[in-house]
């Protein structure tokens, strides 16, 4: 690799790593599973060299890609013979993020819904772009978005309710 594709290996790296490395903690809930992934990712950019529209072009398809390369990960065979248990590391964008608890609420989403509130709401996609990029009907989105909303303020109420008990149990 001369240093031209070293420089934009590098660029396209920093500009999309942070993206990629989030998706995959999503779905793999692991620290270091996700580090695993994003390499992955991006070796298979090195293989495939895609070519790219433009910045939004290249930011979905790696993505979609880390999306694709995490729920292989998750249907394999070593993923399912993982034992029960397996320690889950913390994560810097969760414990330093000021809506990490709004985050870790996201993670207990269904992965269809996970996926979806975290690109409207963190990536910035409008539903036409995430139907595009999911390959899905705009009003399947739509209808998702809904119930990962519901979904998303049960889970909130639970936690605020379980604290709450806490609160009290520490107070006495």
């Amino acid at each position: 690799m001369n240093d031209k594709d070293r420089d934009g290996f590098r660029e396209i790296y920093y500009r999309n790593s942070d993206s990629v490395y989030k998706i995959a903690f999503l779905h793999l809930r692991n620290k270091s599973d996700a580090e695993d992934a994003v390499q992955s990712v991006f070796l298979k950019y090195c293989m495939l060299k895609p070519e790219f529209q433009n910045s939004e072009h290249e930011k979905a398809w790696f993505i979609v890609t880390a999306r694709n390369h995490c729920r292989d990960i998750l249907r394999s065979w070593w993923n399912r013979e993982r034992t029960e248990g397996f320690p889950e590391l913390t994560c810097e964008f969760l414990s330093d993020n000021p809506y990490g608890d709004i985050l870790e609420a996201v993670m207990k989403l269904k992965d269809k819904y996970r996926d979806l509130i975290y690109l409207f709401y963190y990536e910035g996609y409008s539903t036409v772009e995430i139907a595009k990029m999911l390959e899905k009907n705009e009003s399947t989105v739509r209808t998702r978005m809904n119930r990962a909303r519901e979904q998303l303020k049960k889970i909130i109420r639970q936690e605020e309710n379980s604290n709450a008990g806490r609160k009290i149990f520490q107070s006495n």
